[in-house]
């Protein structure tokens, strides 16, 4: 995830009509909208370059100068596209050396514009440039219980320095310095209560240092406090409108989230307390449907977001008003 998504030459492979659309209650379901709603415009999809398409894309974020990092992980690369989706290069290939992926899944950035890789295969996270040149690649601490480090994830605490890496398998956070990248402490254990995970995924963190667990087998976000003291969980189990049936990315701006179910096609917007403000939708009210959403940025500074569509193969650019 993004750590700007609050400050925040090939062509594109395919360009969607433009379509209004709005952050709404889904129209079938009967539920309210939200009356502070933003109307936002479907502008394009990003597909890959042109003859080597994504596979199985899983998560995006922000740089520093608004370029877009698209992780397309069972391809082993970074993808890397400027404001207006023009694909500008990639990095990365298969393999265990330095600046080489096994099927990364999550990514992030930093102010000062270096990206953030999780190398899940290689049970490590690594660190590049802007430019995709590898800096250090750093693998996560082997548990008590001997259970491989998976990491599917990396978001940036700016303010107090800190790099949070989530551990899907051992189902528990790893928090790191950023400044040295020097391993500090782990927050969390198995289960299903407060500060327990069951099976961690994507994760976001928002201006004021606060940390967004995304967990889809407990059907929840869980909020932590910089201090690692559980806050609230966000949604739970269901179909209905303010539920989650299987969440996979968060997206944090101001004092909305932006959450994605990749097996109900939506994405769902809920205030920092919890309360439901609606689905990312048409201009009608009709709830937008995306090919399992998985991955998803905000650019506060450009009024975007990127939706990844994990079994489209494809990056969805929405920009509200």
């Amino acid at each position: 995830m993004d750590v700007n998504s609050c400050t925040m030459g090939i062509k594109l492979s395919l360009v969607l009509g433009l379509a209004a659309v709005t952050v709404a209650a889904q129209h079938e379901a009967g539920a309210k909208n939200d009356r502070s709603a933003t109307t936002a415009t479907v502008r394009a999809v990003i597909a890959g370059p042109s003859g080597d398409p994504f596979n199985m894309p899983s998560d995006a974020a922000v740089g520093r100068n608004g370029n877009l990092y698209i992780l397309d992980g069972v391809n082993h690369r970074v993808v890397v596209c400027d404001t207006e989706g023009q694909i500008q290069f990639q990095f990365g290939s298969r393999g265990s050396e330095l600046g080489q992926f096994a099927y990364p899944l999550g990514i992030a950035a930093d102010p000062n514009g270096n990206i953030y890789v999780a190398d899940s295969g290689n049970h490590r996270f690594q660190v590049f440039t802007a430019a995709g040149r590898p800096l250090e690649a750093v693998p996560l601490p082997l548990p008590a219980s001997g259970i491989p480090p998976d990491p599917t994830d990396v978001a940036v605490d700016a303010n107090r320095r800190r790099l949070y890496v989530t551990d899907n398998d051992n189902h528990v956070i790893h928090v790191f310095s950023l400044a040295d990248h020097r391993f500090e402490s782990v927050w969390g254990s198995p289960g299903q209560d407060q500060r327990q995970f069951r099976f961690p995924f994507l994760i976001d963190t928002s201006l004021d240092g606060y940390l967004f667990v995304v967990e889809p087998i407990n059907t929840r976000v869980q909020i932590l406090n910089p201090e690692g003291k559980f806050v609230n969980f966000i949604a739970g189990w269901g179909i209905k409108p303010g539920q989650l049936f299987r969440p996979k990315g968060v997206a944090v701006c101001s004092d909305r989230l932006y959450v994605t179910d990749s097996y109900l096609g939506h994405v769902q917007v809920f205030a920092r307390d919890g309360k439901f403000l609606g689905v990312l939708a048409d201009a009608t009210g009709t709830a937008m449907s995306f090919i399992t959403p998985t991955g998803i940025t905000v650019d506060a500074k450009r009024k975007r977001l990127y939706v990844v569509e994990l079994k489209a193969h494809r990056v969805c650019r929405v920009d509200w008003e």
